[in-house]
């Protein structure tokens, strides 16, 4: 006997998936989860459920923090991953103290559920006879950015209302370069970041501020004109994400943001030319198309309408 995966269906079956003290089926004719114990999975009329033990809980908490690129949630739930007993627990009380990490992570558990999920139906229907149904793990990525732009406001900047916000913004970031580089190099570091930013005044600067729902300051991306006979040419002044909200996307929706507002404004070349450029920024600097200049990157935003 068939039956539909009908979105109801699958959010029973991934809580069930997830209860290890229970032992569940689908019983086909309702199209319904219900629990095993008394019945005979004859996967007929009733079909045993994906399986999802422990090790494999384990190993998606281990690839979430592993792939996170939000430092200081991640060094915690690496601690958490090596300490030991509990540590399904000790993972849930950690990731509460980081609202955004923690949906994301609720996003990247379901998107693996669903794709074991997925792949049992998938065999299902083989054995019943039916072709297979498409699945996407991009829905899943669709998602996540939806949680960036549901969790977070992204604003044209305004230099009088987001002065403050950048300002204290820019102090973390020194303070973290001074943490994370060796002797008095963390404060040349820091010193020769906020000599970009200085490079414009607040009021010549452009771009777009991303703030918390609550209206907490989480980045930016400013940019200025060079010089008054380079009229097509833009240089990035600031662009960071404040280390409690990295890894969510703000980033990746900041330059996005960006590129297209300075393409409607006819700009052609965009320079990045930050003291520290990490593999993060990197990574996303080249998938929007920008090339290593030097020790800089640069864009050419016609390219690909020529």
């Amino acid at each position: 006997m068939t039956f539909d995966l009908t979105d109801s269906l699958v959010d029973d079956i991934l809580f069930a998936m997830e209860d290890q003290q229970k032992t569940s089926a689908v019983d086909a004719s309702r199209g319904a989860v219900v629990s095993s114990e008394s019945l005979v999975v004859d996967e007929v009329n009733y079909y045993a459920l994906p399986v999802w033990s422990s090790g494999d809980g384990y190993s998606v908490l281990q690839e979430f923090t592993n792939n996170l690129h939000s430092p200081l949630a991640r060094e915690e739930l690496r601690r958490v991953l090596t300490g030991g007993r509990g540590v399904f627990r000790k993972f849930k009380d950690v990731i509460k103290s980081y609202p955004e990490v923690e949906r994301k992570w609720h996003f990247f558990k379901n998107a693996r559920m669903k794709k074991r999920l997925n792949e049992w139906y998938g065999s299902l229907r083989e054995s019943w006879g039916l072709e297979q149904l498409e699945y996407s793990e991009d829905e899943c990525i669709d998602e996540t950015e939806e949680l960036v732009r549901s969790d977070f406001v992204f604003n044209t900047y305004d230099s009088g209302m987001d002065r403050n916000g950048i300002s204290h913004g820019c102090e973390l970031i020194k303070e973290e370069y001074r943490k994370q580089f060796p002797f008095e190099v963390g404060d040349a570091v820091g010193f020769l970041w906020q000599r970009l930013s200085s490079f414009a005044d607040f009021n010549q600067k452009s771009g777009f501020v991303c703030y918390t729902q609550s209206e907490e300051f989480a980045g930016c991306l400013l940019y200025s004109s060079c010089l008054s006979s380079s009229k097509k040419t833009a240089v990035v002044t600031d662009f960071f994400v404040v280390q409690n909200y990295r890894g969510l996307g703000i980033g990746k929706e900041l330059l996005g943001k960006t590129l297209d507002g300075l393409k409607d404004r006819g700009i052609q070349w965009v320079l990045v030319f930050n003291a520290v450029i990490t593999d993060a920024m990197e990574s996303l600097l080249i998938q929007n198309g920008f090339k290593k200049l030097g020790s800089g990157y640069l864009a050419d935003l016609l390219k690909d309408s020529d």
